[in-house]
């Protein structure tokens, strides 16, 4: 089948972040749009359309082992001050997909499986939890080169001191002996 040229205009963050990932953004847009324009609509409501993209994104998590942001909205209550006055609060809250499906949510330091907790307008938008995605990858695979980096320096430190330390008994040896 033959190709026929197309012209995008993509944020240039993205772009950035994606070639830093080692994305090919021509692959990536013609497997989108095949898979767009042959794809099935989701059959289910609004939480199976979410699962799905979960589902989709859950092997990315896994490799980078990463987390990414897919709600947000605010805990609001009522407590009572020292004077014994009602206040109101509220709280930002942020909903993270986890590698192993899971739901994190911030602050509270709560993990949960069942997507229904999640109210639909926290949701954020296809686009914006595509873009916390891409942020999420870029970030873990800067932090792996990272740590790689220093793991490959600790393990040269070593090298030397072994033989530092190899080498001197061996070498007062010789000299006594």
């Amino acid at each position: 089948m033959g190709k026929e040229k197309l012209t995008l205009s993509v944020d240039k963050e993205v772009v950035e972040k994606a070639k830093r990932l080692g994305v090919n953004i021509s692959d990536i847009t013609e497997k989108v749009l095949k898979g767009y324009t042959s794809a099935e609509k989701p059959n289910g409501d609004l939480y199976d359309a979410y699962r799905q993209l979960f589902d989709s994104v859950l092997p990315l998590l896994g490799e980078f082992d990463c987390n990414v942001r897919v709600a947000e909205g605010v805990d609001t209550g009522v407590s009572t001050d020292s004077q014994g006055k009602e206040c109101e609060f509220e709280i930002p809250i942020a909903i993270f997909l986890e590698s192993n499906g899971s739901f994190y949510l911030d602050p509270f330091e709560e993990y949960f499986t069942d997507i229904k907790k999640i109210t639909p307008k926290d949701f954020l938008t296809p686009e914006g939890i595509l873009s916390n995605l891409v942020d999420s990858l870029a970030k873990s695979k800067e932090a792996s080169e990272e740590k790689m980096q220093q793991i490959m320096m600790a393990k040269r430190i070593v090298e030397a001191m072994s033989e530092t330390l190899i080498r001197r008994p061996s070498a007062k040896r010789d000299e006594k002996g």
